[in-house]
């Protein structure tokens, strides 16, 4: 929130830079009103915490009505991209707009219903893609298990088998805390939500 605040503080500077003082005026009346609407809206937009919303498991309802209410309200007001809470508050800002007002007004779900599908939905897109890569280095992990067994199982100098005897020590610790984590309900929270988002966008071709 502290980050949105400062952005509509640099509004003035951003739309006036060294024009006249009758600009300034009106860009600093913007800033006030600017100002009055994150007031009204700050409660909603207090920020989850990462280990908070990683326990957050969507439904398809849920899901689906929040991208269903997206997708309509889009076509009604094209410079705002509502996915995002956080980016549409600041445009709706910049075209007059009033979000919450709007959000109450067009869509079917509440205010503060919105921007949490919205945090949730955001983070797991941003953390999905690291699911697939971490996937990938799990399977790295273990092919290099069997290759230092492999070796090991040679016939090979101590010293050499000492290295590799503590190189595949501490392979197993790393692939048990892997599997640790990835059993967790975290984890398959996050897992859920991001195959789930991504269902919902194919299904609405979004």
């Amino acid at each position: 929130m502290k980050n949105i605040i400062i952005l509509i503080l640099l509004v003035p500077l951003i739309l006036v830079g060294c024009g006249k003082l009758d600009d300034a005026k009106k860009a600093m009346n913007a800033v006030k009103l600017a100002a009055k609407i994150v007031e009204g809206t700050a409660e909603s937009f207090k920020d989850l915490g990462e280990d908070e919303i990683k326990k957050i498991k969507l439904n398809e309802k849920e899901v689906r009505s929040f991208f269903d209410n997206v997708s309509k309200i889009y076509e009604k007001y094209p410079d705002i991209h509502f996915q995002v809470a956080q980016v549409a508050l600041i445009e709706a800002i910049g075209t007059g707009e009033n979000l919450k007002d709007i959000v109450n007004k067009e869509m079917n779900i509440s205010f503060d219903e919105y921007t949490r599908l919205s945090t949730v939905i955001t983070f797991a897109e941003a953390t999905g893609v690291g699911l697939q890569l971490s996937k990938a280095m799990y399977e790295q992990m273990l092919l290099g298990k069997e290759a230092l067994e492999s070796q090991l199982s040679g016939d090979i100098a101590k010293e050499h088998k000492i290295e590799l005897e503590k190189a595949l020590a501490e392979a197993k610790q790393e692939i048990e805390e892997f599997e640790k984590e990835m059993k967790s309900d975290e984890y398959a929270n996050i897992k859920h939500n991001y195959d789930l988002v991504l269902k919902i966008k194919e299904e609405l071709d979004i």
